[in-house]
């Protein structure tokens, strides 16, 4: 067994609302010593050639440093409910189709389902008990929608469902590079059918700068980052017009 470090939920160029190309986020995600890039690309605009494309450009993509596991983010027909999945050889299951139906399909197929920020428009609303085996884990912590604390609730609705906590950065520009990652306990060598098998068998705990993120996610430990989050959210209207008067990208 090797352990690797994961950056998960990220969005390359092939997304409709991202703009890094996968060999950049190759590099930038390797410098700040992740050893694999789970990418969850939105399902809008792809089809079963360009996921068999797509696939085969994160093969291209890797290097000696890093490597990717290519993944798909399915929404539901009114974009409220999102599913990451990986898988090794997966098929394309289909646009804006509902959960239940793409969680089944992910499973039969040998995937890895995680039910993506669930206080996203209330998407935990719509959560329906018999998605609960079908489903590997759930974000306690979505740095594109929670910022740098996790959300209160994750935590206790993971262990109420009975699901596996997980962490995402949710990634679309540089303003979510964070250390949160999931660490993975693979059998070498270091592979995406490799990562898949251990995301499957649970081999995988979610941390945040070397700390578990359950410890963060509660209690003490957690006012600090409670706190800095809300002062991030009253500084964040004012910085993002002075970036656009200074004409600084976001990307």
């Amino acid at each position: 067994m090797t352990t690797l470090r994961a950056a998960v939920h990220v969005h390359s160029e092939w997304s409709y609302d991202a703009h890094w190309s996968l060999a950049d986020l190759a590099d930038a995600f390797a410098k700040r010593r992740y050893d694999v890039v789970l990418t969850a690309e939105h399902d809008r605009g792809f089809d079963e050639r360009r996921w068999d494309d797509y696939r085969q450009a994160c093969a291209d993509a890797g290097d000696a440093r890093i490597f990717f596991v290519p993944g798909m983010e399915y929404e539901d027909p009114d974009n409220v409910v999102h599913v990451p999945v990986w898988g090794d050889e997966l098929p394309f299951f289909g646009e804006r189709r509902p959960t239940g139906d793409v969680l089944r399909e992910v499973d039969a197929a040998g995937g890895f389902a995680v039910l993506a920020h669930p206080w996203r428009r209330d998407a935990v609303s719509r959560y329906e008990d018999e998605w609960g085996p079908l489903l590997g884990a759930v974000e306690i912590w979505n740095r594109h929608y929670d910022g740098i604390a996790p959300n209160p609730r994750g935590l206790r609705f993971a262990t109420e469902a009975a699901l596996p906590a997980f962490v995402a950065l949710d990634f679309h520009t540089r303003r979510q590079f964070f250390p949160l990652a999931v660490l993975l306990d693979v059998e070498e060598p270091a592979s995406v059918a490799a990562v898949v098998d251990a995301l499957r068998a649970g081999r995988f705990r979610p941390e945040v700068a070397g700390i578990p993120a359950q410890r963060l996610a509660h209690g003490a430990p957690a006012a600090p980052l409670r706190l800095a989050e809300g002062a991030r959210r009253q500084l964040r209207g004012p910085m993002r017009k002075l970036e656009r008067r200074l004409g600084w990208t976001r990307s």
